[in-house]
C-alpha cells in the first residue's frame, strides 16, 4: 500500500553539557492509511521522541517526516495525541474537556452539532453519567477514557498514543484496549494509529505491524514485524493462535537477546 505517514532517516539530538545526545538516528518507517502500527522497545529507546516528531512537537535534527505528502512542520488538528498522564485540565468537567477540543479544532460545525458530537463520544466511552464531574472526581481509567474520547472527537486523520494505558491496572487496561478498537472501528474519520507501548501483548492485540526499536542512545528501528491476525480480534481466542505465539516469540527474542543491550557502535558523541 502507498504510505500515508512517511518517516525518512529521521534523527533527533538534544544539547547537553557534555555535547549532543542522539536519542534516535536514521529512523525510517512507512505507515499506510488505515494501519495500526506499534513502536515497542526498552525504556529510553526513543519511542516517545519519534511520536513527538510525528505530532509536530519536536523537529528532527536531520531527515524528515511527511503526512499525506506534506512535510510535518508543527502540530495540527489532523493528528490527535493521547498521553500517558491524561493531560486533563482540573477545572474542566468531563463534558467540557471533550467539547472544548471539538470547539477549538473542528471548523464548519454549529454549536449544536458540536454538542451532539460531544454527547456521542461520551456515550461511546461510557462516561455520559459522569459528564459533570471534574478530573479529581473520577478514576484513572475514566480519565484515560476522557483523553481517548477527546482525541477521537476531533476526527484526526492520525491518532498518536504514547503508552496511554501503561499506568493502569490489568483489567482497566484490557477494557480500554477494547474501547480503543471499538472507537477505531466506528469512527470512520480516524483511520491511522501510531501506538507507543512496552507491552508485547498489547502490541500484538492492537497492531497490524510492530516496529521494534534497538537500544539507545542513537536508537533506530531494528525490525518491523507483521501481525497477520484477522480482525476483529478476540483477546481470549488469539492466545491459542499459532500466529500469535510466533509473533510473541519473535518479539521476545528481539527484546531480550538481539536488542537487550546498547549497540556501542551507535553511541551518541
Amino acid at each position: 500500500m502507498e504510505p500515508y505517514l512517511e518517516i525518512q532517516r529521521a534523527t533527533k539530538s538534544f544539547p547537553t553539557r557534555h555535547g549532543p545526545y542522539v536519542a534516535v538516528k536514521d529512523v525510517s518507517l512507512d505507515v499506510a492509511r488505515g494501519e495500526i502500527v506499534s513502536l515497542i522497545g526498552h525504556s529510553g529507546c526513543g519511542k516517545s521522541t519519534i511520536l513527538n516528531m510525528v505530532a509536530g512537537l519536536e523537529r528532527p535534527s536531520d531527515g524528515g517526516l511527511w503526512l499525506g505528502g506534506r512535510e510535518i512542520e508543527g502540530p495540527g488538528p489532523d493528528r490527535g495525541v493521547v498521553f500517558q498522564n491524561y493531560s486533563l485540565l482540573p477545572w474542566l468537567t468531563v463534558w467540557d474537556s471533550i467539547f472544548e477540543a471539538v470547539d477549538s479544532a473542528v471548523v464548519g460545525l454549529s454549536k449544536a452539532d458540536k454538542r451532539d458530537r460531544t454527547e456521542r463520544f461520551l456515550h461511546m466511552v461510557g462516561l455520559w453519567d459522569h459528564r459533570f464531574k471534574r478530573p479529581a472526581q473520577i478514576s484513572g481509567g475514566m480519565k484515560q477514557r476522557v483523553a481517548v474520547a477527546r482525541a477521537f472527537s476531533v476526527h484526526p486523520e492520525v491518532l498518536l498514543l504514547d503508552e496511554p494505558f501503561g499506568a493502569l491496572d490489568a483489567l482497566t487496561r484490557a477494557s480500554l484496549q477494547d474501547e480503543l478498537v471499538n472507537l477505531w472501528t466506528l469512527d470512520n474519520s480516524t483511520e491511522t494509529v501510531l501506538l507507543v507501548t512496552h507491552d508485547m501483548d498489547e502490541a500484538i492485540l492492537l497492531s497490524d505491524r510492530i516496529a521494534v526499536m534497538t537500544r539507545g542512545p542513537a536508537a533506530t528501528i531494528g525490525e518491523v514485524i507483521d501481525v497477520p491476525l484477522a480482525r476483529p480480534r478476540d483477546r481470549q481466542s488469539i492466545l491459542t493462535d499459532s500466529t500469535y505465539r510466533e509473533v510473541r516469540e519473535r518479539l521476545w527474542y528481539l527484546l531480550t537477546v538481539v536488542y537487550a543491550t546498547a549497540d556501542v557502535t551507535r553511541e551518541a558523541v
